[in-house]
């Protein structure tokens, strides 16, 4: 019986020898496997006030509605912004030219010459050539026309916009000292506010209607006008 037992084990020799297994206990990679676990998280965690945690703030308002509703938002407020600054622009420019000398605006004004400004049925030319008193009063009568006379603040308003020096029909006289214009009519306190220097017998408007004294010979431009037709 033992002699078939060897016989059959030189048979089979694979039965003969048993292998030699190196067990060793297994590592496992604990960083590894918490990266995985974390990446799951990662991409399974839920929406919390509509924004996905865990992606990137420029992938968030990407896909975030909220934000394409701010923007809107933000575009209409400038928008508003910008059209209610141009309305209150033409507003304004639209209330100065109101005090601009082009025509009247209040009652008749009547046909003027070319060139002149028409205010309340008076008319007006502003000279740009620098002339004694007496060639711009010579100047104007050439056209039909004489120097400038304040008649009243109110119906004159708009020369108080008046910036620079022009001659006007205003002169003194000699033998009392008054002033007077050209149609003889006396100066009135109301009319303007004159302004007296030395050696000074003609008088130049300034603004806000005052009027400065000044030798009549100075060059100065000057403004001519006449009533309207």
């Amino acid at each position: 019986m033992m002699a078939l037992i060897r016989d059959r084990k030189s048979h089979h020799p694979e039965m003969s020898k048993c292998p030699n297994y190196d067990l060793k206990p297994v590592k496992w990679d604990i960083s590894q496997g918490q990266q995985k676990q974390r990446s799951a998280l990662t991409t399974i965690q839920p929406r919390e006030n509509g924004i996905i945690r865990g992606r990137s703030p420029i992938e968030e308002l990407k896909i975030s509605p909220l934000f394409a509703v701010r923007v809107l938002a933000v575009a209409m407020a400038i928008r508003f912004i910008v059209t209610t600054m141009m309305w209150f622009t033409a507003f304004l420019t639209l209330l100065c030219n109101k005090q601009v000398p082009v025509s009247s605006r209040e009652g008749y004004c009547g046909p003027c010459p070319n060139n002149w400004i028409c205010h309340r049925n008076n008319c007006y030319q502003f000279f740009n050539e620098n002339k004694s008193w007496n060639q711009s009063q010579a100047s104007c009568l050439s056209q039909n026309s004489s120097l400038l006379k304040i008649y009243s603040k109110e119906e004159q308003d708009f020369l108080r916009l008046i910036k620079s020096y022009h001659w006007m029909g205003l002169v003194q006289i000699p033998s009392n000292g008054s002033w007077q214009w050209e149609d003889g009519s006396s100066l009135s306190p109301n009319q303007l506010t004159l302004v007296e220097i030395p050696n000074g017998s003609c008088a130049v408007y300034g603004s806000s209607f005052k009027a400065y004294t000044e030798d009549c010979s100075n060059p100065n431009t000057y403004i001519c006008m006449k009533r309207a037709a």
